[in-house]
Parts: C-alpha cells; structure tokens; sequence
C-alpha cells in the first residue's frame, strides 16, 4: 500500500485548504470580503479576472506568492450555516511540499486578519 503525504495529490499536485467560521450571514462575508478593505486582505497575488464567480458562494481564479514562477489556483467559497458563515480557502496545482509550506504559512496569516478584521468591524 502505497503511503500518501499529507497535501499530495496524484493527479493535481500539491494543495492546501483552510476554513474557519465566523458568527455572521453569508451577505455580510461576501460584502466583507469584496470591500475595498476585504479584497486587501487576500486578493494579493490573484488574478482578479475570475474564471468562476457565484455570487455569495465561491470564486476561482489563479494565484501565487511573490517570488513564484508558477501559478496555483485559488478557490475560495463561503458556506451558510445556520447563524453562522465558513470561509474556506482551497490552493491546488502547488509545485512541491515547500510551497504548499508556505501556502499554509501565509493563508493561516489571511485567515486570521481577516476573522479579527471582519468581527471587530461589524
């Protein structure tokens, strides 16, 4: 039996995902994330031409860190839950288990400004 690494895929590479959930609707995440002040928060190194949009669900798009030479894709979705919203952040398509490293360094950092950020500027 053949030993799987943690984030290793065998036909997409390498990936990472994060969630977290916050004591707001799914409207007041969307609104957070797609304001001025949400976008600055983990919109950097994305793509902003979308290659899916649903409106208070999900986006994808391409993204990588500064310094990359290739590009991941990026998924991020927000799921209603009763009085609740999860935001999920999925990265695919990684080179290696170093920059799925670093994917996880910086999107745990993303997660959370944007939990202290959305719940102490209600």
């Amino acid at each position: 039996m053949e030993k799987r690494t943690i984030g290793h895929t065998k036909d997409i590479g390498w990936q990472f995902g994060i969630r977290k959930s916050i004591p707001l609707s799914v409207t007041e995440v969307w609104d957070f994330l797609f304001s001025t002040n949400g976008e600055k928060l983990w919109l950097n190194g994305a793509d902003k031409e979308f290659s899916t949009l649903k409106n208070l669900s999900h986006i994808r798009t391409k993204w990588k860190l500064k310094g990359w030479t290739n590009q991941a894709t990026l998924q991020m979705r927000v799921i209603s839950n009763k009085d609740k919203t999860t935001i999920a952040f999925h990265i695919e398509k990684l080179l290696n288990e170093n920059q799925r490293e670093e994917t996880k360094k910086y999107w745990d950092n993303v997660i959370k400004t944007i939990t202290e950020k959305i719940t102490t500027n209600r």
